[in-house]
């Protein structure tokens, strides 16, 4: 589908303006591997998209950034609230698929080939990065169906050059890197059973000795934060986990209480996540067609979150963590004027809490 971009906006003062241009979501993005898709949003096995129901409403222009000189320098901005956006904002390198606005933050796939001219755009933008430096598919860091360590440093090694390590460590101290994902999920099968809270504190300390400063976590699903319960996390800074209502019906307040209550015990910083797209009431009664809800999921049987539910039950988690997400970036859903009035009532209460670091406490 081919859409105009919207004039770019000015991020800051010191910034003159970013340059209009025209995008076909079809052309390859700046870098090759910029699209490696990101996790799933709840399962083990890859979701099959079927068709979307949902109608498109208003339109929305897609906003890209060239290749600005980078007139602000390390420690020049300043950042407030919680930071909250979308996975997979990112169309290229530098350029936003929507938006960003009123989204102050992403949690993308990140490369060591483009990550300081992501963080360089990103600093422009006054965007804030939760990177995945170790994203992709399950079956990049797996042998024979299971975990495989030596994958998993290969990749971050590709990370270890002075000039990546003054980069994140800048943007660390400016605000601009929120945390990076180490891995997704450990809790499911698609790990091969292999994983637990050591190996992963391990992670944390091989990505620690590279970038000291660097908060680093890992997601969970709806009841992920029950995995290995008789183990603790030492390294891990901070723990995502990501709501769906065929967790527990609904009862959000309870199952955010449960999750803080564990990350006092865990000793972590608390983040928050909303499975926008496979996270709505399930629909197993008659035809999949999910009638009364935010439409089709992912996944058979599961439904998208209506606008209500992404406004009460975003605003109910993400006061709570050191960040807000939405699993995933959807054309369709962003598209829907009501869901936009949802993300900015989230946006607006997430601004006006105090900042809070995602280090471990």
């Amino acid at each position: 589908m081919r859409r105009m971009l919207s004039a770019a906006r000015s991020a800051l003062p010191l910034i003159a303006a970013l340059v209009a241009v025209s995008c076909d979501k079809t052309n390859p993005p700046s870098s090759p591997n910029e699209t490696a898709p990101l996790a799933s949003g709840g399962d083990s096995t890859p979701p099959v998209a079927p068709a979307d129901t949902l109608a498109m409403g208003d339109s929305l222009g897609l906003t890209d950034t060239l290749g600005v000189a980078d007139t602000l320098s390390a420690g020049a901005v300043s950042y407030s609230g919680i930071p909250f956006g979308p996975y997979g904002l990112y169309a290229s390198v530098t350029g936003f698929a929507w938006g960003p606005a009123p989204f102050t933050s992403s949690l993308d796939n990140t490369f060591a080939g483009s990550i300081v001219q992501r963080i360089t755009a990103a600093r422009q933008q006054h965007h804030r990065l939760v990177m995945a430096m170790t994203g992709g598919n399950t079956s990049e860091y797996t042998t024979n169906g299971k975990f495989d360590m030596g994958k998993w440093k290969a990749r971050m090694n590709t990370f270890n050059t002075a000039t990546i390590k003054k980069a994140v460590a800048d943007a660390v101290a400016d605000g601009t890197i929120v945390g990076n994902k180490l891995i997704d999920e450990p809790e499911t099968s698609k790990w091969g059973g292999v994983l637990t809270k050591p190996m992963i504190d391990q992670m944390a300390s091989y990505v620690k000795n590279m970038f000291p400063t660097l908060p680093v976590g890992v997601g969970y699903g709806a009841p992920g934060f029950r995995w290995r319960a008789y183990e603790r996390y030492k390294v891990v800074d901070w723990v995502s986990s990501q709501y769906q209502w065929s967790f527990n019906q609904g009862g959000i307040t309870a199952w955010r209480d449960a999750v803080l209550s564990w990350a006092r015990a865990e000793g972590v910083t608390p983040a928050f996540s909303l499975n926008i797209l496979d996270g709505g009431i399930n629909d197993r009664v008659g035809a999949w067609d999910c009638v009364g809800t935010g439409g089709k999921g992912t996944i058979a049987y599961r439904c998208r979150m209506t606008a209500d539910q992404v406004r009460s039950w975003g605003q109910a988690v993400g006061p709570a963590g050191c960040t807000m997400q939405m699993w995933r970036y959807d054309d369709a859903f962003m598209s829907k004027s009501a869901n936009q009035s949802a993300f900015r009532d989230v946006a607006s209460l997430l601004n006006s809490k105090p900042r809070r670091s995602c280090k471990r406490p």
